[in-house]
């Protein structure tokens, strides 16, 4: 767990601070091994049990998202966990499948988590 303090009004905050196992001004975090040796933390929003829980409000199929897929599909296989995507809506949870599949990243699973 790290020290994570982010101020907002926006309602994806408040969801993502709901994710199960969350804890009010920490993160659970995985470090990640790079090529060159040195390690990388990243993460997440929740855990139950084996499990670690980000939170995705809106799902947007953009360089920056495709980045994130991959650190955290990285870090859970180094770690051999499966992720899980929480989205609000099943609207989203296609986009997330469909953009999962579109990046071959099989460890990301999705379940809708109503606000």
């Amino acid at each position: 767990w790290v020290k994570e303090v982010v101020r907002s009004e926006k309602p994806w905050k408040a969801y993502n601070d709901a994710a199960t196992g969350s804890r009010a001004g920490q993160a659970p975090t995985l470090m990640r091994t790079m090529a060159d040796g040195s390690k990388r933390p990243v993460k997440f929003d929740g855990i139950q049990g084996d499990y670690v829980i980000d939170r995705k409000w809106s799902v947007r199929d953009m360089p920056h998202a495709r980045a994130q897929i991959l650190r955290q599909s990285e870090v859970l296989a180094q770690h051999r966990l499966i992720g899980i995507w929480e989205v609000p809506t099943p609207a989203q949870r296609t986009k997330a499948l469909k953009l999962l599949k579109k990046m071959n990243v099989t460890n990301i699973k999705v379940k809708v988590a109503k606000p």
